[in-house]
């Protein structure tokens, strides 16, 4: 009977082994994390929200995630309304923080952005503003966050951080919403073309708009067919905007100057915008009036073997996100 005991008391005891664990929600009694630590993250899923900010080089404005948006995952998962939320970030009741998704734990770095921000290199790190390559920052008046890039960004930035909201209950930050964002900038609208313009006075290099149709589509959301007769019209939906090649910003102050339909413009080797006749005007870009193609063509008495580069978009007018961008390295013979 005894060795009936032991045996059983020697296999209860392996089980006690057996059963261990070293995961944090199957401790009997979690861990309370203090001040300076930082609590693991609890693995949900269903609290995880993707979103992609994606910029377009030369035309990047910050983006702006309304957390209304997602009012009833936060309701789910914090069991708060989005202005609760708000207002427990307020008090000191919810966190807003960074998340090391590699780690598995929540990031407790001060604000590198304003007082409820960061900014973060183009890896995803946390970084100052010198160094910073984008930013996530918590505005709490409109209750949202934004993301930003600085303006002259160049495409094929792309990196990921994650910023969550939690309730701080003194012991963890199990209750939480994870906003995973991808930050990222390109250029599917940028158009390089090499173009050598003939000799002759007024002769020109043509670009045929049905070549580049998938662009135009995927980039204005038109039809080939709707943008080259938006392209007719001078006061119609597309406009043409020169571009500074120094700043990326377009001169949307400029007057279209040459003939066709009107769409287009005289300017110097500088790309700057003059008239026609004037001292040191050399070269035109001009919208067809049939709306099909656009001629880049010269002014006489242009030496040959001289070169330039011209950068204009077409983009609507009701939407200036949408556009195309044609960079243009012109040689004339």
């Amino acid at each position: 009977m005894k060795k009936n005991i032991l045996y059983i008391a020697m296999a209860c005891f392996a089980l006690g082994f057996t059963a261990c664990s070293d995961d944090p929600e199957d401790a009997v009694s979690k861990h309370v994390y203090g001040p300076d630590e930082a609590p693991y993250l609890r693995a949900d899923a269903n609290a995880t929200i993707a979103y992609t900010a994606e910029f377009r080089e030369g035309h990047i404005t910050p983006q702006v995630i309304y957390l209304k948006d997602y009012a009833e995952q936060i309701q789910t998962k914090m069991k708060m309304t989005v202005d609760d939320m708000i207002a427990g970030v307020q008090s000191g009741k919810v966190v807003f923080y960074n998340i090391n998704t590699a780690r598995g734990i929540w990031n407790k770095t001060a604000p590198t952005k304003g007082s409820n921000g960061w900014w973060y290199t183009d890896g995803g790190l946390i970084t100052d503003a010198s160094n910073g390559a984008g930013s996530i920052e918590l505005d709490i008046a409109q209750k949202a966050l934004i993301v930003s890039v600085p303006d002259n960004t160049s495409a094929g930035l792309n990196f990921v951080s994650n910023v969550g909201f939690a309730i701080d209950n003194g012991k963890d930050y199990d209750d939480y919403v994870r906003f995973n964002l991808e930050v990222k900038v390109t250029n599917p609208g940028l158009v390089l073309v090499n173009a050598t313009i003939p000799a002759g006075d007024y002769s020109a290099y043509t670009i045929n708009f049905n070549d580049y149709a998938s662009t135009i589509e995927t980039c204005t959301g038109m039809s080939i067919s709707d943008f080259i007769k938006a392209c007719k019209d001078m006061d119609g939906p597309v406009a043409m905007y020169l571009v500074d090649q120094t700043t990326g910003e377009w001169n949307m102050t400029g007057e279209y100057n040459v003939g066709g339909s009107g769409i287009g413009y005289w300017m110097n080797l500088n790309g700057v915008i003059t008239d026609w006749g004037v001292e040191g005007f050399a070269i035109f870009i001009e919208t067809q009036v049939d709306g099909d193609t656009c001629n880049i063509g010269r002014a006489p008495n242009i030496d040959s073997g001289t070169e330039t580069t011209l950068d204009f978009v077409y983009a609507l007018k009701e939407d200036l996100s949408k556009f195309l961008e044609f960079r243009v390295k012109v040689t004339f013979e």
